[in-house]
């Protein structure tokens, strides 16, 4: 059986503050090249990683096309949902979403609760798929990131998430590889949330595959170098894993703006200064709020359900105040 996985494609009708180009134009570019590569190279299923949208209520006059376009893969395609998809980090609010009416339609499949088994006659395969939630990378178990094999020949295991090769930027909650390649089950284990990606790592014959997000939307150094890509992976007697470039997506340096880079380094360390004052405060190494009210139940011995509801009115105040975003 033949995959592709693609992910973090950030679907919004305006173009972030980098681009130069139509960013909606492109994008739309990428996809109808993503659906040429299926249809040409015999692809039997597409996987996807996080981050359809750029915000969960994106309109229907920007989705429309990319609706028809998604319509024409082989489906569903099986996905995980991103921080982006949801209000307030919770992927129960899926349903308030596009993505939920993509899943009504077939058009998708949410691997949470669902995962799905294949098999063509000659080998059975498992994917599994975890979306993002506010401790996917605060819970030191990383249970989002293991996943069992089960009676299947290979698992493959979907994560939104920032898995990285190697220790990340302490303010930002993460997970490495080391933490979890010997604990998970999967063969295979594909990643998003981490734009800039990584490629393909290999170790001990297990797969980490994260082949960067299809789009650029900052325009920093790394993001105008690096060429957006996909992954195909090929599993017959044998596991063949390996990165192809979207031919369709411009040059960094025709489509990124760097004209303003001082101001963001001028708000990066204002951001930073941030940080420090939280962590010096309250000994917190993250700035997320549901990560916040997290930490503070924790040290306050706060009950489960009282944190629960505090979590649950952020996730309906994030939905309120989104109503009130214009694009």
């Amino acid at each position: 059986m033949k995959f592709l996985f693609f992910t973090d494609t950030h679907i919004r009708g305006t173009n972030p503050r980098a681009r130069l180009d139509d960013f909606e134009k492109t994008l739309y570019n990428k996809f109808e090249e993503l659906l040429s590569y299926v249809r040409l190279n015999n692809i039997d299923y597409v996987l996807f990683g996080g981050d359809l949208l750029d915000r969960p209520d994106v309109s229907l006059s920007v989705m429309q096309k990319f609706i028809d376009v998604l319509n024409k893969f082989p489906k569903p395609i099986y996905m995980v949902l991103g921080n982006h998809d949801i209000y307030g980090q919770n992927p129960n609010t899926v349903n308030r979403t596009i993505i939920g009416i993509l899943e009504t339609l077939g058009i998708v499949w949410i691997l949470d609760d669902k995962p799905v088994e294949l098999n063509d006659g000659k080998v059975k395969i498992k994917i599994t798929g975890s979306s993002f939630t506010y401790d996917i990378d605060v819970d030191s178990s990383k249970s989002k990131y293991i996943t069992n094999k089960g009676e299947c020949d290979y698992l493959i295991h979907i994560a939104h998430g920032m898995l990285m090769e190697k220790p990340f930027i302490k303010e930002v909650p993460h997970t490495t590889i080391d933490e979890i390649i010997q604990r998970t089950e999967a063969d295979i284990t594909l990643c998003g949330h981490y734009h800039t990606g990584y490629g393909i790592i290999k170790i001990e014959n297990k797969y980490i595959v994260n082949p960067g997000a299809i789009v650029r939307i900052n325009n920093s150094i790394a993001e105008i170098k690096r060429q957006p890509s996909f992954a195909v992976i090929d599993i017959n007697e044998n596991i063949s894993v390996y990165i192809e470039k979207l031919k369709s997506a411009p040059r960094g340096e025709d489509i990124l703006d760097r004209s303003f880079i001082k101001i963001q380094e001028q708000r990066e360390i204002l951001f930073n200064n941030i940080i420090q004052t939280v962590n010096t405060y309250g000994e917190f190494e993250m700035l997320s709020i549901n990560q916040i009210v997290e930490e503070v139940a924790k040290k306050e011995s706060i009950p489960d359900e009282i944190k629960k509801e505090v979590l649950d009115r952020l996730t309906r105040a994030h939905i309120i105040l989104s109503k009130e975003v214009v694009d």
